[in-house]
């Protein structure tokens, strides 16, 4: 208790930070030049791919999940792509989440699930305005709907002074001035014209501002494929990058600090484009995996199914790759769950689903080939 005491007398005595505003001073371009070169290769080579596709949409779902995982992840959440997956399943199905809302792990998955609603809600928003703080607030609502950070008044900038381990944000009076001098350089080509260092710029300054109480790393990461889809660098969003940043979470959180401490913007430039890069390579290489699995399919067991529904499940699957027929029936407007069971049981006789025992009465289905591949 004494410790605790004390650590918050200290927190106290620690001065807000002073974040200057954009855009920073000026940036070594030239030290920029090699990541800068090697990230827009990857994403053009990404944007080559998705622009052959007659279906890039196909591709959203499986790539939304595995971020909102991720993402949450960096902030301490626990839940598996594969517990998440199978909890929907049974949420649709009518499988009731405030049975369980005490249980932390149902928490942490609520959480993930939110993320993902949240990406839903910003990439509608992102069709009538710009990234900005509208956007944001609404955003930040669905993300904290009925989970932990509930009660931290969400889809508002705060309002009170908050610590973040030793960093102490600026104060709540300095938001408004800030994150309209955050938009407006996210926006505009004026002061950087290159978006991937514009945005690089963006992530560490939200970050530094700390505009809401709760949330502010996952909105954070969030913004960003946003981003990339507003300037057109990408039409559809698949490219997410917080795997890379937990798997460095380490020097992801140090070269965050080292801008707050010495504006060094250098590194955490190098490390930021890095991770661009090679997370637009697997991207690549993930949904070329995809895309061959769904032909495959769709030429070898859809071809041999006779049923007028059986497109309509399989691309069912590729966004939920653990249903139940439930699901199935609701999707594919059938008479009877007899019918959605009866499609079910030849897509698992021709070996692309397989089902799960969880111990309930609704039996899931799990398409195994998609989730090895979402999981790599």
């Amino acid at each position: 208790m004494e410790t605790s005491k004390s650590n918050k007398k200290h927190l106290r005595e620690l001065p807000p930070a002073k974040v200057k505003l954009l855009p920073p001073k000026p940036i070594l371009r030239e030290s920029l030049i090699p990541q800068l070169t090697a990230a827009h290769a990857a994403i053009g080579e990404l944007r080559g791919f998705l622009g052959g596709l007659k279906n890039p949409g196909l591709l959203i779902a499986p790539f939304r999940k595995r971020e909102a995982v991720a993402s949450s992840a960096i902030e301490g959440t626990r839940a598996t792509l594969e517990e998440v997956m199978e909890y929907e399943a049974l949420d649709q199905a009518g499988k009731d989440p405030k049975a369980e809302e005490e249980n932390r792990k149902i928490q942490d998955i609520l959480e993930v699930m939110n993320y993902e609603r949240a990406m839903a809600v910003a990439l509608e928003e992102l069709k009538n305005r710009p990234i900005g703080e509208n956007l944001l607030k609404r955003t930040h609502h669905t993300l904290l709907k009925s989970v932990r950070g509930t009660n931290k008044d969400r889809g508002n900038f705060r309002k009170v002074p908050v610590a973040v381990g030793e960093y102490i944000p600026p104060v709540h009076a300095d938001i408004p001035n800030l994150m309209n001098n955050w938009e407006n350089y996210l926006n505009s080509k004026q002061n950087e014209s290159d978006p991937l260092i514009r945005i690089g710029v963006a992530h560490y300054q939200f970050e530094a501002i700390h505009p809401f109480l709760d949330g502010n790393g996952r909105i954070g990461r969030l913004i960003i494929p946003l981003f990339l889809c507003q300037e057109g660098i990408l039409d559809t969003p698949v490219l997410y990058i917080s795997h890379y940043l937990e798997q460095h979470k380490v020097e992801y959180q140090r070269l965050l600090h080292e801008v707050d401490m010495k504006q060094d913007w250098t590194p955490w430039l190098k490390f930021f484009l890095k991770a661009v890069e090679e997370q637009a390579k697997i991207t690549t290489l993930m949904a070329k995996d995809i895309q061959d699995l769904y032909e495959q399919l769709k030429t070898e067991v859809v071809g041999e199914i006779r049923s007028q529904h059986a497109i309509a499940l399989l691309d069912l699957i590729f966004s939920n790759p653990i249903l139940t027929a439930t699901n199935v029936r609701e999707t594919i407007s059938a008479r009877s769950k007899g019918t959605a069971y009866n499609l079910l049981d030849k897509f698992m006789r021709a070996g692309v689903l397989k089902e799960h025992n969880w111990g309930g009465k609704e039996k899931i289905y799990g398409f195994t080939a998609l989730r090895k591949i979402i999981k790599a």
